[in-house]
């Protein structure tokens, strides 16, 4: 690749962007979202706990990440990614010994989701991202695509994997595994995230929005609001797949198979999604994905199981693109600067609309004995959010013009690109 060329970023910067992706399939949120599904039968078994009560478990998680938002985005800003991520790596093992060797009361159960998210709060995009959106700028939206697809590899492998342990060896095993698949990522994180003082992009680092600028933007309110809504919609249903297909009728495996294919739509989305928004306007591209996943959720209520597997994919594409389209636009609208504290605050509601959806779906299969309520509202979240998606502005350039001086002819021009 030439030098001039806007994908010469990835000659340079792939131990970061490999580091992200291992990262991404093995921090606190995929181990413990998307493997929850695959323990509830085993729970419910054991301890008579309702699958709304299961399900809620996520939300101590969230939680903590949420009121975790705003230092661990000061410490992301002064400390960096590297030092962030090694300390809360095995701090998220330690919480799943823990589970592991778990045998007492839900209160019990539900603060140890909440101790792993304080102690992996770290292990989160938000720590992952900064350190991505640092090493590309011309090829950013690609490059997160391809990172963040390693969530998609745990939404892909992780129900099936865990279901392969818990059902011959207890619920108990599935933790200890997800214990050992949370270590993976270390050296990987020691190698990749190693600062390069003479990167001709290190001056991007102090380039952007302030926390003020940033809180008084109309953007940044739009952008919470729309994510909010789409971060209670489809991550509500992915944690039912497994029983909402047991109770029609499939057995365990193969249902667990077909929530699988969510993991493929996740990984097809955000490499598709990533590429086109480096090209096209993001908006015009995140709405249209969003309604596709509704779409995929009315095809699930009408279609029945003969249909989960192309709706499961559809649901996938979408959940493949949230973390990811954040991000972009956090970089892209604010800068680096606070990059830490701004993505920090919109992930934090973002995670916590994420841990309440599937309570509200459990609730409502509790309530109903059914599933269909839930896929109606979440195909009306989905709407609602890609309406206020599309009315974000085109550009929002916080970047002073003194700090854009300062910086590199280059640079200037890779961040036009």
């Amino acid at each position: 690749m030439a030098s001039n060329s806007p994908y010469a970023e990835f000659r340079t910067g792939w131990p970061t962007l490999l580091s992200v992706t291992v990262g991404s399939a093995v921090g606190v949120t995929a181990l413990l979202f998307y493997s929850l599904g695959s323990f509830t039968g085993s729970l419910n078994a054991e301890f008579g706990w309702s699958r709304a009560q299961v399900s809620s478990s996520f939300l101590y998680t969230t939680i903590v990440l949420a009121l975790m938002a705003a230092p661990l985005g000061w410490m992301l800003d002064r400390f960096g990614p590297r030092r962030v991520a090694l300390v809360s790596v095995p701090g998220l093992t330690i919480t799943l010994l823990l589970l592991g060797r778990f045998d007492g009361n839900l209160t019990t159960f539900h603060l140890l989701f909440g101790l792993a998210g304080l102690l992996g709060a770290g292990t989160t995009s938000v720590v992952y991202t900064k350190a991505l959106n640092s090493r590309f700028f011309a090829k950013r939206g690609m490059a997160l695509g391809i990172s963040l697809a390693g969530l998609g590899v745990a939404a892909l492998v992780l129900p099936a994997f865990v279901t392969t342990i818990v059902q011959p060896y207890g619920w108990r095993a599935g933790f200890l595994a997800l214990a050992g698949l949370s270590l993976l990522v270390i050296p990987f994180v020691f190698f990749g995230f190693k600062t390069d003082p003479a990167s001709p992009h290190a001056p991007l680092q102090n380039v952007g929005a302030t926390r003020r600028e940033a809180l008084r933007s109309r953007t940044f309110w739009m952008l919470l609001a729309g994510f909010l809504l789409v971060g209670g919609s489809v991550p509500a249903i992915i944690p039912h797949l497994v029983p909402l297909l047991t109770d029609a009728g499939m057995a365990p495996q193969a249902a667990a198979g077909i929530a699988g294919l969510v993991g493929l739509g996740v990984i097809l989305g955000r490499l598709c999604i990533g590429a086109l928004v480096d090209r096209f306007h993001a908006p015009f591209i995140a709405a249209p994905l969003f309604l596709l996943t509704a779409a995929g959720c009315l095809l699930l209520l009408w279609g029945g199981a003969s249909m989960a597997p192309v709706a499961a994919f559809m649901v996938g594409l979408s959940f493949g693109a949230e973390a990811d389209l954040i991000a972009f636009f956090c970089g892209n609208y604010f800068g680096l600067k606070s990059y830490g504290f701004i993505y920090g605050l919109i992930y934090a509601a973002f995670s916590v609309a994420i841990s309440i959806g599937p309570i509200w779906a459990g609730a409502f299969f509790d309530r109903t004995g059914s599933y269909d309520g839930a896929l109606i509202t979440v195909a009306v979240l989905l709407a609602a959010g890609s309406g206020i998606v599309l009315l974000l502005p085109r550009e929002q350039a916080f970047a002073r013009n003194r700090d854009m001086a300062e910086l590199p002819e280059t640079v200037r021009a890779t961040t036009q690109a």
